[in-house]
């Protein structure tokens, strides 16, 4: 099970993303915020492409606030949130807009491979794996 605290009264809720490199040899970490809105995690270009991944050729569409824009859809060794694990799983990679405090979201496509708790009383995320 993994287990993190999150400030309950905060706007909305930060946690940190680790990703896996394309060879599982390397990671990085981002702030995320977690966004159930979200259908797909998504994350930077730039970090993508120091982990070795291929964005060479734009694959998908995302809508944003000023439009549909072309992305990159790839798929990550692994992403780490909350204590958990998720292996071989999608996001897309694109900037969050210029002054974000966060770098990417997760989305309910890593979401969905749990059972989640969310305690706003508590101030606890918890992730059950089913």
């Amino acid at each position: 099970m993994g287990h993190i605290s999150f400030n309950s009264t905060a706007k909305s809720i930060f946690l940190r993303l680790k990703i896996s490199s394309i060879n599982a040899d390397r990671t990085r970490d981002i702030l995320v915020a977690l966004d159930t809105g979200a259908s797909t995690t998504m994350i930077p270009p730039e970090v993508a492409t120091d982990l070795g991944y291929d964005l060479s050729n734009p694959n998908d569409q995302v809508i944003t606030a000023s439009g549909i824009v072309s992305t990159n859809r790839i798929t990550v060794r692994k992403l780490t949130a909350i204590g958990e694990a998720v292996e071989n799983i999608d996001v897309v990679c694109h900037d969050l807009p210029a002054g974000s405090i966060i770098e990417g979201l997760i989305g309910l496509n890593f979401l969905r491979h749990f059972d989640v708790n969310i305690s706003f009383s508590t101030g606890t995320i918890e992730l059950h794996r089913h």
